[in-house]
């Protein structure tokens, strides 16, 4: 039996918001995460761009975007589809997916390789040619990498992680 087409993996230009169900939202999110995250680091986005990392426009933010931007996407529409068509299900759906997504948003927050390319950017001779949208996009980066506990040390960036997963778990109930 082949498996059932999934809307939120497809290529689209405007969301199929009238096909997608909660039961999209679990595998989409384990697929995207599957590929952005290191469960088979030899292929993963990520880690490719740590490992080959150059403080320049087109070989850090560019390929930073493409990474950030599917799973941008689709938790945009879900979150929509939560606050337009909320239902148990999708509830569930989100509140199983959320705590892979915060994971997979502190690690590339965290990324040292990726924080130092940003710093590295900051501090170049062409730190002035570059326009003023791109200077507020790398000065934004560097700080959100630091809100995120790049420059922690090992444990303290493991208890960070873990007070962001338990403030996780309380959201629905204080929404609730």
């Amino acid at each position: 039996m082949a498996a059932e087409r999934n809307p939120l993996l497809d290529d689209f230009v405007f969301p199929p918001f009238d096909v997608i169900e909660p039961k999209h939202v679990r595998p989409a999110f384990q697929s995207l995460l599957a590929k952005l995250s290191l469960l088979r680091v030899q292929e993963k986005d990520l880690v490719e761009l740590e490992t080959t990392v150059e403080p320049t426009w087109p070989k850090l933010v560019e390929p930073l975007e493409k990474i950030i931007d599917r799973l941008s996407v689709v938790w945009g529409i879900v979150n929509h589809l939560n606050a337009v068509k909320d239902s148990p299900e999708l509830r569930s759906a989100i509140e199983e997916v959320q705590p892979g997504k915060v994971e997979f948003q502190l690690r590339l927050g965290q990324s040292k390789p990726i924080y130092n390319a940003f710093r590295t950017i900051r501090e170049s001779s062409d730190w002035e040619s570059l326009s003023d949208a791109r200077k507020r996009i790398v000065e934004a980066q560097i700080k959100e990498a630091v809100l995120n506990g790049v420059s922690l040390e090992d444990g303290k960036r493991e208890y960070f992680n873990e007070v962001q997963q338990v403030q996780l778990n309380w959201l629905p109930e204080l929404i609730t």
